[in-house]
């Protein structure tokens, strides 16, 4: 799940710029929150009992971080520890959306250097401090104060240049444009996340398949590569092969080995009739459904006489998303009519019924199949975006 932290400084809306940074704030969280974002704002997380420190780590940890930067968060200790912890994590350049307000003064080597001289001040303050006797012992609290301290003392610098560096929109000025990239920041990174994500596909089971359901599967086979899933199957002719064969193809043009993308489970004592990919084996019976969903972030079924039934039962009662390909009829179209009749948006990532009803197309030929398979892959990749970086 992908979290969205707010950093800023926040005890302090008496003052008029303490009451504009907390309607600033507010009103970017209302925005996330409208988007269904995995919100959390430090002062509604921080409730008794729970420990301010854990809390500042956690977001050093968070997947991205809004850093709302005024004069007093670079002079407050518990900001810039979490500026601090932010910094130690790989790649945070690309994780941190810094809102410089007015009155934080770091575009001037002036104010740079004034908030530098701020934390020696306070360095050498806290140093005076511990080395009295009355804090001798190196693992008392106030040890552990000081030691934020000197670290903040140490970073700041880097911090300044970084946030004055950063190039991002400022919400105050164009608050619309600011919402949009944090946006499309997440989304591209829900693109590099699909490689991790499994597709089991499972359909009729027979090499003498209807026209419209090889069409389908032939098309399903290279979107599902084109979009960099991994794809799971249960190895049997018919779907599982057309749609391994034609996974592969695109696979290999992109010059990654299929072992990595390509998993088929199938009963000890069998082989999978695709020749390819890496073999799991599992007990017959119910657990040759069950460890394929296991491993499965969502399921697409294809036609079906009986056993693609079944893979949707055991896929609702693990809480799996489902979509069936209601045009190629079979199983598909009868887990179509029961989805409806049962809707259940929060396990589809809030796709509503309206844009799964828009799966029932007729096709005719290869191209008409294609731009169903283009409409289930939407849906994929909707359902998918909304389970990995969403509140759902």
């Amino acid at each position: 799940m992908n979290q969205i932290y707010i950093s800023y400084a926040w005890k302090d809306n008496q003052s008029e710029l303490g009451r504009q940074r907390e309607e600033l704030v507010d009103k970017i969280c209302a925005a996330l929150v409208s988007e269904r974002y995995n919100l959390i704002r430090d002062r509604n997380y921080l409730t008794l009992g729970k420990s301010i420190q854990n809390f500042m780590q956690e977001i050093g940890r968070g997947n991205y971080v809004i850093l709302v930067v005024s004069d007093k968060y670079l002079r407050s200790e518990y900001c810039m520890f979490e500026a601090v912890e932010i910094m130690k994590h790989k790649d945070y350049e690309q994780k941190v959306f810094p809102v410089v307000l007015q009155d934080a003064n770091i575009y001037t080597k002036e104010g740079k250097i004034e908030y530098i001289k701020y934390w020696k001040q306070q360095r050498e303050k806290i140093e005076e401090i511990i080395d009295s006797k009355l804090f001798s012992h190196e693992y008392s609290a106030m040890h552990n104060v000081a030691a934020k301290i000197i670290e903040i003392s140490e970073k700041i610098d880097e911090f300044m240049f970084f946030i004055s560096d950063k190039l991002s929109v400022n919400p105050t000025n164009n608050f619309n444009a600011f919402i949009n990239q944090l946006n499309d920041a997440i989304r591209n990174d829900a693109v590099q996340l699909r490689s991790k994500k499994n597709i089991l596909v499972a359909g009729t089971g027979n090499f003498n398949i209807p026209e419209e359901v090889n069409w389908c599967t032939q098309k399903l086979g290279e979107k599902i590569a084109e979009y960099n899933y991994n794809l799971i199957t249960g190895g049997w002719e018919g779907v599982d092969y057309v749609v391994a064969d034609k996974f592969a193809e695109k696979i290999a043009q992109k010059n990654i080995r299929l072992t990595d993308k390509l998993t088929h489970f199938v009963p000890q004592g069998k082989q999978p009739v695709f020749k390819g990919g890496k073999v799991e084996y599992t007990e017959s019976g119910i657990n040759e459904w069950l460890n394929c969903l296991r491993h499965s972030d969502l399921v697409i079924l294809v036609g079906g006489v009986g056993g693609t039934y079944e893979t949707y039962l055991y896929a609702k009662q693990e809480k799996i998303p489902v979509i069936p390909i209601v045009c190629t009829n079979g199983d598909a179209k009868k887990v179509f009519d029961e989805m409806l009749a049962n809707w259940d948006s929060k396990l589809m990532g809030n796709i509503s019924p309206e844009k799964f009803k828009s799966l029932n197309q007729y096709i005719n030929d290869p191209s008409t199949a294609e731009d169903v398979i283009n409409d289930v892959m939407d849906i994929v990749n909707e359902i998918i975006f909304a389970k990995t970086m969403l509140n759902l």
